[in-house]
């Protein structure tokens, strides 16, 4: 006997055109990050790289080329959280160290 899915499952797909949409990152499986419901809660990290390709937060890829108004507003909140998460004075001067790199990321200058 030969059952048949009740629909064909690609009718269901959102495809996505790569070349025309503002891309908001990667994720670590390797997934795009096209909505800004889709932008993780990162706890405060062990690893951030930054480049003027891009900045990568434990294995997350965020590009600077492209970076949109969500993309910011998402950093600005995550950048706080971590904040306020751990009050010290280190970390403090640890995510102020991380926005230098990031507006030095963006305006080339890495």
């Amino acid at each position: 006997m030969r059952f048949e899915p009740p629909s064909d499952p690609r009718q269901n797909r959102v495809c996505i055109d790569l070349t025309t949409t503002d891309l908001l990152g990667r994720r670590p499986d390797g997934q795009w990050i096209v909505f800004v419901e889709d932008l993780p809660i990162l706890p405060i990290p062990k690893c951030v790289e930054v480049t003027k390709e891009f900045i990568a937060i434990d294995g997350w890829l965020f590009p600077l080329p492209y970076v949109t108004r969500s993309l910011l507003v998402w950093l600005q909140q995550t950048f706080i959280r971590w904040s306020k998460e751990d009050d010290s004075e280190k970390n403090k001067e640890w995510i102020n160290g991380l926005v230098k790199a990031f507006e030095d990321g963006v305006a080339g200058k890495l």
